[in-house]
């Protein structure tokens, strides 16, 4: 299946002495540029960061009557749990996501101060960038798994899952494996209960694989209002309560009532504060 050659990524320059990178990958048939409202937003209350913004290579799309559209791999099906997925694609984008990763080492900033993430899509690619290790599949640190400053996932989905084992689990033959630094990694999961895409509890049944048979440890699982002063539970201690607050290793699911497969305003707040933890 022939795709376009994307465009460069869309860099979003510190305001600050740089200090930090994020990485963030758009959604289906979106571009780097849609997210700038948001970066920009964010930019005031992280000042050191700069942002990468990739544009994902045009191609068709099997789940859309095979509509040419920018996507980052092609889409089988909507049913996660189980529908063919295109592997070769998948990892050419992760490869990618490697290649930006590696360019903010080599242009001075340690890989512990850069994070990756993404939406839908964007957040699919970075859950196996970032937490995998691609011995025959990756570059550069993706060979053998990233020690990133954090991941970031916005109603996102996990692909490839058999490639989300632990690594003892693995034969040495294995083509990818979970990252023996993965269950170190500071991760934020934000996702709509009301997600018609990638459903919440196709999402809720993601988190479980990682965190009860991959090992990362489940710090954090909040039920938000979408706004910041809207009523809130928790199945989990508060972050407050947990040694080491946001920064600290573990995967932080954050569920906001009766939100869309989209972003909203407490989502964004919480953002901003993981990212000023993991990146401070």
């Amino acid at each position: 299946m022939s795709t376009s050659t994307p465009k460069p990524p869309l860099i979003i320059p510190p305001t600050g002495n740089h200090t930090a990178s994020v990485i963030f990958l758009h959604g289906l048939g979106d571009t780097g540029k849609g997210w700038c409202p948001i970066t920009n937003s964010l930019s005031r209350d992280l000042p050191h960061v700069k942002w990468v913004l990739p544009h994902a290579p045009t191609g068709e799309v099997t789940a859309h009557n095979k509509k040419s559209m920018p996507r980052w791999f092609d889409i089988i099906s909507y049913n996660f749990e189980s529908a063919a997925e295109d592997r070769a694609e998948i990892m050419m984008a992760a490869r990618m996501t490697d290649e930006l990763i590696q360019r903010e080492v080599d242009a001075g900033v340690p890989p512990e101060r850069v994070v990756i993430g993404g939406f839908s899509q964007g957040a699919a690619v970075a859950l196996l960038a970032g937490l995998t290790s691609r011995p025959e599949d990756g570059l550069a640190g993706g060979k053998e798994g990233w020690k990133l400053g954090g991941l970031v996932i916005l109603s996102g989905w996990l692909p490839l899952q058999s490639s989300f084992q632990q690594a003892s689990t693995k034969s040495n033959l294995a083509m990818q494996a979970l990252s023996a630094r993965a269950a170190q990694m500071p991760i934020f999961w934000g996702h709509g209960t009301d997600d018609n895409i990638v459903r919440h509890k196709v999402a809720e049944a993601f988190t479980k694989k990682l965190t009860t048979s991959c090992g990362i440890p489940m710090v954090e699982s909040l039920t938000l209002g979408t706004e910041h002063n809207a009523r809130c539970t928790s199945a989990l201690p508060q972050a407050s309560d947990v040694e080491g607050g946001p920064g600290s290793p573990g995967l932080r699911f954050r569920s906001y009532k009766a939100g869309g497969h989209s972003v909203c305003p407490r989502e964004l707040r919480d953002l901003a504060g993981f990212l000023k933890r993991v990146v401070p």
